[in-house]
This record gives structure tokens, C-alpha cells and sequence, in this order.
């Protein structure tokens, strides 16, 4: 931890007694055995490139400041860790039971909704049926979760979730930000969805909000928050038009933190100083090549293994841009509980083109490679931002130096989306595959989820990977969870039905004046926050 420098006026003591009060009151401030403490106080402002116009938890896709301030106001029944493992929030324990079908929720006493109302079961039982209504309007697959879910209150401290089948990530998802009953009884969907209350929220999270204008959000310290009052005192979110604007803020110091999702590397050398520090933070979400596993190509498991391992991964992470991304070797986040270490074959352009000879398939005249009479020839489909369409034209570069003739097909999202992925029209297509609070990869390699609206894109089938994904979400036991998903990775990585990549890294910058920032795994980009009550900028001696 670095201690906050006091700037000291500088003068010179007449009396003696006054210097040497000014002396030792410096030491007790910065020297071992004395060493400062956090304080309350300061103002901490934040950049973000959309403006707040519906903070509310269960209404901010598509608006990540909306979800970025709800996560400071409101709180969930729990929290993910550093690592994605569920630890207490408005729930101070649970129990599951009836074999993984049961979650009772044992709430905090004493939680107060910021306008002093008491937080009860009702609050938590009154936002999960507004998630499980038929016209909900916010995440679908929140609402999907929650069909069938039967939730009680017993008591005004104690929920029941009752599933109809053991779900074991069930727990991740309840992180959802709890509303107040008592400000919001009586609405349906859509009257929810357009309160006045999400320009003004009310909820039990650290920071409770104060005004909006057009520069941005304003927030305060929650005096009441129970887990303690957070030391900065004042979050301010202020609005720019995008990036770029957003990294000349920071140049100019007019600001003290913002999340970069693609910064280019000049600008972080420029950033780079003893004002900021550049914290590069990988998510759950990973680019990966997705091979149509059924077509003549892409069923031969040795052409599969070819084109992984013609792959520079350090030249794509290049071009690619950003922070620091970390290798994908099964989906799974490096820092994610469920991460068992293991390894993809290393780069060999040479072993690649040798094992696809072996495999029958030779270089025509052409350069282009053909195993009786199919040639290994294909289109590698992609969205059209620049950041996609560069990595696709690098991949396609390298897979033809190994007789792999791939043609480039970039597409603007909307049509990518529904007709290339969602059709399963694609030979192979570069996408970002985005797991979710919880690391289950059962919706993309389970057999069931080949059919629409699963996301088994590739149609993949392998009986293994199927057993061990349907006991891994009918266990709670975390263990054997991570056991479980041990022996997904090893059967995925000897057949290759896909070629994941790396998980992108955006770059936190923010002023080195803030102190207790702890580094996490970006489930959202808000994850940024999991720690916030633990920040400070102002110091006080012991």
C-alpha cells in the first residue's frame, strides 16, 4: 500500500515547538509503526461514453452505465468473488438442499433501503416475480432462469427458491440487484420498466444516488450500508462522446478513472505515468473459431488440430489491441474457480502442414490442399468492426500458409447474428462467446443444445463431454464441479470441435491517488466495482 503524500505548505516555524509538532505529526503519517489509515472523504469521478437513463438492475442491458451505477446502489442476495465464487451480500448465509432443488436465503438484519425503509424477504420475493412475469422486459435469459422457480418468503428474514430441477450455477445469477417493494408494489411490466423511480433509485447498495444533470451521475457515501460506510465520499460519473474523448479526459486529468475496451497502445504509453495506474482485466467472455463439425472439412478431427496449431496466438493478440488478453484453452477464465491448468499444442506452422499430409491431405499446384477431391477450402465469416474483420484477415493469412485456402466474409452484426450463427450457415465463423457469471459450458458442447435456440453452434456430439456436463449441473459441490469440468477440458482438447482464442483484457485506468483497488475477473464491466466500499483517497493517521 502507498501512502497518500500530504502536500504540507511550506514555511518556516518560529518556535521550535510548533516544528516539532509539524515533524512528528509527517512521521506518524508516512514511517512504519505509524503508517496512515484510510479516511473518509474525496470525490472519485469516473468516465463513461453513455449517458445513465434507467438505473435499474434488472433493465440495463444495452446501457452499460445504467448497469455500471445500479451495481453501486443496489445490492443482490450475493456477490461473486475475485474469482466467480458466490460469497454473502444482502444474504449473510443459504442452505441447499433437496438434492441441489432447494436454496434458502438467510437475509442480514438490520439492512435498511436508503430512504430508512427495512429490507425484508418481501423486497427479494417481489423481484424475482417481476423477473419470472410474462412481460418482463429486461435480459431474456434472466427471465428464462426464473421460469418455473417458485419463490417464498417464510419470514421477513428468510427466502425459499424452489427449483424444478437441480440447477448447480443457480447461485451466480443471483447477484441481480434487489428492488424496494415498498416504492414499486402494484406496477406491472411495463410501468416497472417506466418509473420515475429509475431516474431517481432508491437501493441498499453502497453508494446511494444523488442528483443526475447533463455532465452525468452524481452519487454519496451510503451512511447505512451494511457492510460499512465506503471512505470515498462522492462518485461522480461524467459522460463522453466516446473513447478517445475519454482518453484525452485522462490526458488532461479532468478525470480520474475510465474503462478502455480497445485502447491502442499508443495511447497507453501516453497514459502511462505516475498519475494513473493501467490495470489490464480480462473477463469471462472469449474470442473463439467455431467450425461446422458435420460439414466434409471440419469433421475430420486432424484438420481441426491442424488449423489450431497453425495459429500464432501472440500476432492475433497483437493485432487484436487492447490490454493483456489471457489464453482460452476450453472457455473456462484462467482465474475462474473452475480453471483446471491445462495446455492447446504450441504454435508449429510446420508440424501443422506435416500432420495434415499425413492426414491425405496434399498440396495441389495450387498451393490449396485436397483429400480426394475436397479441397480444403473454406469461408471464415465475421462481424464487420475493425477489430474483428483484422483478426479474421490474420487468421485467414496464416491458415493459407498452410494450404488452407480461407476467404474472409465480414457482415454487419444484425445479419451475422441471425443469419450466419443462429442458422448455422457458417463453414467457420469468428465470434466472442460470453459464458456468464458462471463458467457452465453445458448451452455450447451439450448434444441437446445443437437445435435452436441452443448454443451448440459448431454441432458437436460426443457422448463423454455430455455425461460429464449434465452431473456437473446437478452437483453443488464445488469440487467436484471443477473435477468435472477437469475432464471436459481434456476430452475438448484431444478432439478440437472448436478453436478458442483469448479473452480480450480492457484497461482500467485510474488515478494512482485511489487506493484498495482489487483486481477481478470482469463478469461485466461493472465487476470493476466489486470492492468499491474498500477504495480511498484520503488518509488520516492511526
Amino acid at each position: 500500500m502507498t501512502p497518500h503524500r500530504t502536500r504540507w505548505p511550506f514555511f518556516v516555524a518560529l518556535v521550535l515547538g510548533v516544528a516539532s509538532v509539524a515533524i512528528l505529526s509527517y512521521f506518524m503519517l508516512v514511517q512504519p509503526n505509524g503508517e496512515a489509515v484510510p479516511a473518509s472523504g474525496g470525490q472519485y469521478t469516473e468516465g463513461v461514453t453513455q449517458a445513465a437513463d434507467r438505473i435499474n438492475p434488472l433493465f440495463t442491458a444495452g446501457n452499460q452505465t445504467n448497469a455500471d451505477i445500479a451495481s453501486l446502489v443496489f445490492s443482490g442476495l450475493v456477490r461473486l468473488g475475485p474469482d466467480g465464487t458466490p460469497e454473502p451480500d444482502l444474504a449473510s448465509r443459504w442452505e441447499i438442499t433437496g438434492n441441489g432443488q432447494s436454496y434458502v436465503f438467510h437475509l442480514r438484519q438490520g439492512v435498511a433501503w436508503q430512504d430508512g425503509e427495512p429490507f425484508t424477504s418481501d423486497d427479494v420475493v417481489f423481484t424475482f416475480r417481476a423477473i419470472a412475469d410474462a412481460n418482463f422486459k429486461g435480459d431474456p435469459a434472466l427471465a428464462q432462469l426464473m421460469q418455473g422457480v417458485v419463490v417464498t418468503a417464510r419470514d421477513p428474514l428468510t427466502v425459499e427458491f424452489k427449483l424444478e430441477q437441480a440447477y448447480a450455477p443457480f447461485l451466480a445469477y443471483l447477484t441481480v440487484g434487489i428492488l424496494p417493494r415498498h416504492l414499486l408494489d402494484g406496477m406491472d411490466a411495463n410501468q416497472l420498466f417506466n418509473a420515475p423511480f429509475n431516474s431517481k433509485p432508491v437501493g441498499t447498495g453502497p453508494y446511494a444516488f444523488k442528483r443526475s444533470d447533463d455532465g452525468g451521475v452524481t452519487l454519496e457515501s451510503n451512511s447505512t450500508y451494511y457492510l460499512g460506510p465506503p471512505k470515498i465520499s462522492t462518485i461522480v460519473f461524467k459522460t463522453f462522446a466516446d473513447e478517445p474523448a475519454l482518453v484525452a479526459a485522462l490526458r488532461q486529468r479532468s478525470i480520474d478513472g475510465a474503462l478502455l475496451a480497445s485502447p491502442a497502445k499508443s495511447e497507453l504509453d501516453l497514459l502511462r505515468s505516475s498519475a494513473y495506474a493501467l490495470r489490464p482485466m480480462s473477463g469471462s467472455a472469449y474470442d473463439i473459431v467455431y467450425l461446422d463439425t458435420r460439414s466434409p472439412i471440419f469433421s475430420d478431427q486432424h484438420v481441426r488440430a491442424a488449423l489450431q496449431q497453425a495459429l500464432d496466438l501472440p500476432a492475433l493478440i497483437a493485432v487484436a489491441g487492447g490490454g493483456q488478453p489471457a489464453r482460452v484453452v476450453a472457455g473456462i477464465p484462467t482465474r475462474s474457480w473452475a480453471f483446471t491448468k491445462g495446455e492447446l499444442p504450441a504454435f508449429d506452422p510446420g508440424g501443422a502442414a506435416a500432420a495434415l499430409e499425413r492426414a491425405g491431405w496434399s498440396r495441389q499446384s495450387n498451393g490449396v490442399r485436397s483429400n480426394g477431391g475436397q479441397a480444403l477450402a473454406f469461408t471464415l465469416s465475421t462481424p464487420n468492426d475493425p477489430r474483428s474483420v483484422a483478426l479474421a484477415e490474420e487468421i485467414a493469412r496464416e491458415w493459407r500458409s498452410i494450404g488452407a485456402d480461407t476467404k474472409v466474409q465480414a457482415l454487419d452484426a444484425s445479419t451475422y447474428v441471425a443469419d450466419q450463427l443462429l442458422q448455422r450457415t457458417f463453414q467457420a465463423a469468428l465470434a466472442v462467446v460470453d459464458p456468464g457469471p458462471d463458467p457452465d459450458p453445458y448451452p455450447f458442447w451439450h448434444s441437446s443444445q445443437i437445435a435452436a435456440p441452443g448454443r451448440n453452434l459448431a454441432g458437436y456430439t460426443d457422448p463423454r463431454i455430455d455425461d460429464v456436463l449434465e452431473r456437473a449441473r446437478q452437483t453443488t459441490d464445488t469440487q467436484r464441479r471443477k473435477d468435472l469440468y477437469a475432464q471436459f477440458q481434456s476430452y475438448f482438447v484431444a478432439d478440437l470441435p472448436a478453436i478458442p482464442l483469448f479473452a480480450p483484457a480492457s484497461v482500467y485506468v485510474q488515478s494512482t491517488r485511489v487506493q484498495g483497488f482489487r483486481d477481478a475477473l470482469l463478469f461485466t464491466p461493472a465487476s470493476r466495482f466489486g470492492d468499491v466500499a474498500a477504495w480511498y483517497i484520503d488518509t488520516r493517521a492511526p
